[in-house]
């Protein structure tokens, strides 16, 4: 398996980020059609600060899934991220960026022990990642039992409030991207696509594979933690349950973003555009009159649409490349189906 090979497989997600941005410009140009009162910068805004948590965890769980693997541990990593946040920033102003360090540091931490515990010591990522959930949800109860706390003024509005018309949060999203990029074209990103497409035959290429996956779990980790950050600075406040809407919400991004949950394929991009999606959604349908107990089953049948989306182009574009075939090449195709089928009539 050759580098340039697994480099193809790396960028050739441009597909699905282009299908996603598709489906966000969709829904979002609906909104603001149906919606005046969002055809504004500050509207604008908001709608980047809510979906900026959303799509930098969505980030994270796409290094998992790429590689094969699975991770129920976004929400209470950053449940645990938003309660350590909030009740120990306003007792420390003036260490404000230590504490900012000492989060993300132990969301590394936590992503660390997942990636160890599923790599080295062979258990079932799945099972190890939702006992994460349960046990740092619980330490998160422990800490703060009710929602409470609070952060400096500051901290909040240098996350929250614009720079001029363009939102800190849409600067956030763009440095995001550039660091997937980097990652994805980088020998480190492109093994972790090899992986998840064909395990056995990375190890045979040399791939350090173990090490990959680990690498992997530890940096979405430390991505749940920032979106914990970044969740902080928009309710100014913790609550011990804050992560669990983002339980089921992340996958639901990701699947708008065409991510594959077999893995070797997905874009962190195309991810964070799902997360856009899955953000203006219930605006749209808030605006056209949903009730809300139709409004979770909507974005569902959206979510399968979309997913069904790159199956649907595959099968036409195969089928036109079948039906541009030249007429010998489909007679070839026909007599070795009709030997695999009937070989003793073709002996004879």
């Amino acid at each position: 398996m050759s580098f340039d090979s697994l480099s193809r497989r790396s960028v050739a997600s441009g597909r699905e980020t282009v299908i996603a941005l598709a489906i966000f410009a969709v829904c979002y140009g609906a909104v603001l059609f149906v919606t005046p009162f969002e055809r504004n910068a500050y509207a604008f805004n908001n709608f980047v600060v809510l979906m900026t948590p959303l799509a930098i965890a969505a980030a994270g769980t796409t290094l998992v899934l790429i590689t094969g693997g699975f991770d129920l541990s976004v929400a209470g990593t950053i449940s645990l991220a938003n309660v350590v946040a909030a009740t120990t920033m306003a007792k420390y102003p003036s260490m404000l960026w230590l504490v900012i360090i000492g989060v993300i540091a132990m969301g590394l931490l936590v992503g660390l022990i997942n990636g160890l515990l599923i790599v080295k010591v062979g258990l079932q990522s799945l099972a190890v990642t939702l006992g994460a959930f349960i046990v740092l949800t619980g330490i998160a109860l422990v800490i703060l039992p009710a929602p409470g706390g609070e952060v400096p003024e500051s901290y909040a509005l240098a996350l929250v409030d614009p720079i001029g018309v363009l939102p800190v949060a849409a600067i956030v999203l763009a440095v995001l991207a550039v660091a997937w990029w980097l990652f994805s074209t980088s020998p480190i990103g492109v093994s972790a696509f090899a992986i998840g497409a064909d395990r056995q035959a990375a190890r045979m290429s040399g791939i350090k594979v173990d090490g990959v996956e680990v690498l992997c779990y530890t940096l979405a980790g430390g991505l749940y933690a920032a979106a914990g950050l970044y969740l902080t600075a928009i309710t100014a406040s913790g609550d011990p349950n804050s992560g669990r809407p983002f339980l089921l919400t992340c996958f639901a991004a990701m699947a708008l973003g065409l991510v594959g949950f077999k893995g070797g394929s997905g874009s962190a991009v195309a991810a964070m555009l799902g997360a856009g999606s899955l953000i203006a959604l219930p605006k749209l349908l808030f605006a056209a009159g949903v009730e809300d107990f139709w409004s979770g089953a909507l974005q569902g049948v959206v979510i399968i649409l979309a997913l069904a989306l790159p199956i649907l182009g595959r099968r036409m574009s195969a089928a036109r490349a079948a039906s541009s075939a030249s007429p010998t090449a489909r007679t070839a195709v026909a007599v070795q189906a009709s030997s695999t089928q009937n070989p003793e009539k073709v002996a004879r």
